[in-house]
């Protein structure tokens, strides 16, 4: 059953917005957006389609949907792949533009999308896409490539990176969150193979994925990491499930379970698995950045569309303030935030030992922060100019409305980062003398 009311309209995007276009930022330098163009044509001519059938399926709540989803995916990664968009770690010699310089251009177009001039239309984006583009493109490939022997890169890195083949990477747990040093999945080497045993979840590609890169403990010591072949998802002892997110309703965000999963020792990567994890978290962190100001950009120009077509009280939405000063103000914060990440994505390109620097790290790390709080605040400004109608799917579904809220806790990290901020407003001191020991005194200052 379709569950769109046929007596609301759809928002038609039919006003071009320089300042929301990408390809307007001055700091694009030639090359950087010769590829952009390619890439936007590319996403109208071979992924629009495919992105407007998986929107579609999300309006049918009554219907099995799931397996026709799972298609759909694996068939765009595939086209990605073909083209090079899936995973940037393969011959960079042969591009203009630096490999973090592009996966971060093509986080930003897949998920913000774009008004075509050509076919005078909005391209659809989706950020549920883009993030199983990041899980099996960066996330897999990269901590891979850093550390995987000859044999290990052509049976598995090849296939995902050259081929699309789905690939995952599980870190997350159930009581550690994104803090890997509180990791408990266990890891024990024997002489031919290593047995998993642990849970992990928010797992990215999870339960459709064909390798997945597994972090854990190794003979409950220090972190290490392997290489698991899921046999289509067939291997014994081995469970994934769907998580059902308020948003990113496209991505197959999943629970794993490791029963004493046997797998060959000649998959474990060699190296401390900290250091294997962190290798990418940087450019992670960029790519992440890109997306949210993406999809920043596609609810701004949703919101400024709708604006300029709703009518309320005798008047256009536009003309009040409260509907059109949130939105100046947000694309400015926009078009500020896109020309940091230019900045720190070339300066990574040119400059590759940045890569491992902890000053880098927490740059990105901060950038991640602000962008993914500018799209939320981008989407609850949306819902507010839509009203009634950000309640209902029908809206909400090509917006992605609710995208950013599984988005804006940036993984974690957020919260050590501005730790030495918040710390203030918590901070006890213990009572001193025998008043203060009848009568303790906690200071927020």
């Amino acid at each position: 059953m379709d569950i769109r009311l046929s007596e609301f309209r759809p928002i038609q995007i039919q006003k071009y917005v320089a300042e929301l276009d990408l390809l307007n930022n001055p700091l694009l330098n030639n090359d950087e957006k010769e590829f952009l163009v390619e890439f936007y044509e590319f996403l109208e001519k071979e992924l629009d389609d495919d992105l407007r059938a998986l929107e579609k399926l999300n309006y049918y709540v009554e219907e099995p949907t799931q397996k026709r989803k799972k298609d759909l995916v694996i068939k765009i990664m595939k086209k990605l792949a073909e083209k090079g968009y899936y995973s940037t770690i393969l011959n960079p010699e042969n591009y203009k533009v630096g490999r973090i310089m592009r996966n971060a251009l093509i986080a930003f177009a897949l998920c913000g999308g774009r008004w075509s001039d050509a076919s005078e239309r909005y391209i659809a984006g989706n950020w549920s896409v883009e993030m199983g583009r990041l899980s099996g493109g960066t996330l897999f490939c990269n901590p891979v490539s850093y550390k995987a022997n000859e044999y290990q890169w052509e049976k598995y890195l090849v296939p995902v990176a050259r081929d699309g083949a789905i690939a995952a990477s599980a870190m997350t747990e159930f009581n550690a969150g994104s803090d890997i040093s509180s990791m408990e999945c266990n890891l024990q080497v024997d002489d031919d193979k290593i047995i998993a045993k642990g849970k992990k979840v928010f797992i990215t590609n999870g339960m459709i994925c064909d390798y997945l890169v597994l972090y854990g403990r190794l003979n409950d010591g220090p972190i290490g990491a392997v290489i698991v072949d899921t046999e289509n998802q067939q291997l014994k002892n081995f469970r994934s499930t769907r998580i059902r997110t308020y948003g990113m309703t496209d991505a197959f965000v999943s629970r794993l379970v490791f029963d004493r999963v046997e797998i060959p020792k000649e998959n474990l990567l060699q190296g401390h698995g900290l250091d294997i994890a962190f290798h990418q978290l940087t450019e992670e962190r960029l790519v992440i950045g890109a997306e949210a100001l993406g999809d920043a950009m596609k609810k701004l120009l949703y919101s400024h569309t709708y604006a300029l077509q709703r009518q309320q009280f005798e008047r256009r939405l536009h003309q009040y303030q409260v509907i059109r000063f949130p939105i100046s103000k947000k694309i400015r914060e926009l078009n500020l935030l896109i020309s940091a990440l230019i900045n720190y994505a070339r300066e990574l390109d040119n400059r590759p030992e940045l890569g491992s620097s902890k000053l880098m790290a927490q740059q990105a790390m901060g950038l991640k922060i602000q962008t993914t709080e500018l799209a939320f605040e981008a989407a609850v400004h949306c819902f507010r100019t839509m009203g009634g109608r950000g309640f209902i799917r029908q809206y909400s579904v090509p917006i992605g409305l609710l995208d950013p809220y599984c988005m804006i806790h940036g993984g974690g990290s957020n919260y050590v980062l501005e730790d030495s901020e918040s710390r203030r407003l918590f901070k006890y001191k213990p009572p001193r003398g025998k008043f203060e020991e009848k009568f303790p005194r906690i200071d927020f200052y």
